[in-house]
């Protein structure tokens, strides 16, 4: 046997008894094992879910009731099983009109998303020129500090920025632009479609919100 071949060997089974000692810690494999496949993305928004209770809002609506329904699930939990926001993960895909949602004042002002979409502001009564669902008593910024998750489509804004393509620039330049401009936190995915399968593979259960 050459000393190449020895070392090969030696290398391999280094590698299966690291992988083997992995076992034990399933996030840090899953996301190991999502590394070594070339090109794939970074999904952090899939590690470390500790929580005893684990689900996946798939939402394709612009609408204060989708935050709210993500809202009771953790209050329901909260009340009837004494369960804390640290026990339960929760991941909100958004993708098709809920897109808006993901997107900072900046380009709902730019881009009149509230006209686009037909949301008014609470105060003035007209087309909406800042995110409403952003901040607030039910928001996105106040799920955030429960433990939500939240992630947007990539697909989703690639079709936006072509609708928005004109005067402001290019669906190249549009699509660079509102991925600059999403609200801290959220974690763009190649696909919703993708995205919830991927949840469910890892153990979380589903519910669609449209």
């Amino acid at each position: 046997m050459t000393e190449h071949s020895t070392a090969r060997r030696g290398f391999v089974a280094g590698a299966i008894a690291g992988m083997a000692g992995l076992a034990a810690t399933p996030a840090l494999a899953a996301a190991i094992t999502s590394r070594a496949v070339v090109g794939a993305p970074d999904e952090i928004w899939l590690q470390g879910l500790t929580g005893k209770h684990r689900q996946y809002f798939d939402v394709n609506l612009l609408d204060v009731r989708a935050l709210a329904r993500v809202g009771n699930f953790i209050d329901v939990y909260a009340e009837a099983y004494d369960m804390k926001d640290a026990d339960i993960n929760v991941i909100f895909g958004a993708h098709g009109a809920a897109t808006a949602m993901m997107l900072n004042d900046a380009m709902w002002d730019r881009h009149e998303l509230g006209r686009r979409n037909n949301v008014t502001d609470a105060t003035s009564r007209l087309p909406a020129r800042r995110n409403p669902f952003a901040t607030g008593a039910m928001s996105v910024a106040r799920l955030q500090e429960r433990g939500v998750r939240f992630i947007v489509c990539m697909r989703s804004i690639r079709r936006l920025s072509g609708d928005l393509a004109g005067p402001h620039g290019t669906p190249e330049q549009l699509r660079s632009e509102l991925l600059a401009n999403l609200l801290p936190g959220v974690t763009p995915v190649p696909a919703a479609i993708v995205a919830t399968n991927r949840a469910q593979e890892a153990g979380l259960t589903y519910v669609y919100i449209g």
